[in-house]
C-alpha cells in the first residue's frame, strides 16, 4: 500500500489515522516530511517484520546527507497492529537505531496505545478502524501509475507500479520543473507494499524495505506493555 498516494539529528514522528509511519526530519535547516509504509489493521493476515529505511538527502550547499533506520512491526490474526519508531544513526552507522516509541492499533477495542520510552509512559487513544481502512483504499483507488510488472519479495508475489508526479517550483515565473517519482510494490497477500522507493529532487531519496518477513501469528509478546511502563489512565497489562 502507498503510504503517501503506503523514518545525529532530532527526529519527531506522529502517527495519522491510517497506521503509516510520518516523520520530520531536521537536515541543517532544511525538514523533510517522510511517509512510511501503511499496515492495515485486517484479521486474517498475521506477520512480523522488520522495515528497514534509509534516507539520502542532498544538502544545500552540495553533497548529500545519508541515514538510516529499521523499525520492528507485526500484525496478529484479529488485525492489531503494533510497529514502533527509531532515531536515524548514519548510513556507515553499525550502531543500534535508538527505539522512540512503540504504538499498539487495535480494531477490536478500537483504541491507539503508544508507549514513550523517554518517559516510560503509555497513552491510550480512540481509533476508527474502517476509517483508517477507507482511506488506505482512497489513497491506493488512486494512485493509478505505471505499471512496473512482478516480481517476488520475501517469498510473496507483488505488483510494482510507479507513479510520476510533475510540479512547478522555485521563485513566480521561474518554470522550474520538479518530477518526483514514487515506486511501490503491492502484496495482495498482506494487503500492503513490501518496498517503497520515493525519488525527490529536493527531499532526495527515501528507500522502505520490508526483511525478516515471517507470516504466522506473532508471539503474544508483541502486543504486551512492559511491566516497567505506566499507563495513563490504566495499568499496563
Amino acid at each position: 500500500m502507498r503510504g503517501s498516494t503506503l523514518l545525529g539529528l532530532s527526529l519527531c514522528i506522529a502517527f495519522a489515522a491510517v497506521p503509516a509511519l510520518s516523520q520530520e526530519v531536521p537536515v541543517g535547516t532544511v525538514r523533510t516530511h517522510i511517509e512510511g509504509i501503511a499496515i492495515p489493521p485486517i484479521p486474517g493476515a498475521p506477520f512480523t517484520a522488520k522495515v528497514v529505511v534509509t534516507f539520502h538527502k542532498p544538502l544545500v550547499g552540495g553533497g548529500v546527507i545519508s541515514k538510516k533506520y529499521y523499525t520492528l512491526v507485526a500484525r496478529d490474526s484479529q488485525g492489531r497492529v503494533r510497529r514502533e519508531t527509531r532515531q536515524f544513526v548514519p548510513l556507515e552507522s553499525s550502531a543500534e537505531p535508538p527505539l522512540r516509541s512503540f504504538t499498539f492499533l487495535d480494531p477490536v477495542s478500537s483504541t491507539r496505545t503508544t508507549c514513550t520510552k523517554a518517559w516510560m509512559t503509555c497513552a491510550t487513544s480512540a481509533f476508527e478502524a474502517n476509517l483508517a481502512l477507507t482511506e488506505i483504499a482512497a489513497n491506493r483507488g488512486n494512485a493509478n501509475g505505471e505499471s512496473l510488472g512482478q516480481r517476488t519479495i520475501e517469498g510473496l508475489p507483488v505488483t510494482g507500479t510507479r507513479q510520476t508526479v510533475s510540479n512547478v517550483s522555485g521563485p513566480s515565473g521561474s518554470n522550474r520543473l520538479a518530477v518526483s517519482q514514487t515506486d511501490a510494490w503491492y502484496s495482495p497477500d498482506l494487503r500492503m507494499d513490501l518496498s517503497v522507493i520515493r525519488t525527490d529532487p529536493q527531499s532526495g531519496v527515501v528507500s522502505l524495505d520490508v526483511t525478516e518477513l515471517v507470516q504466522g501469528e506473532p508471539d503474544s509478546m508483541w502486543f504486551a506493555i512492559p511491566s516497567e511502563y505506566t499507563v495513563k489512565g490504566g495499568k499496563a497489562q
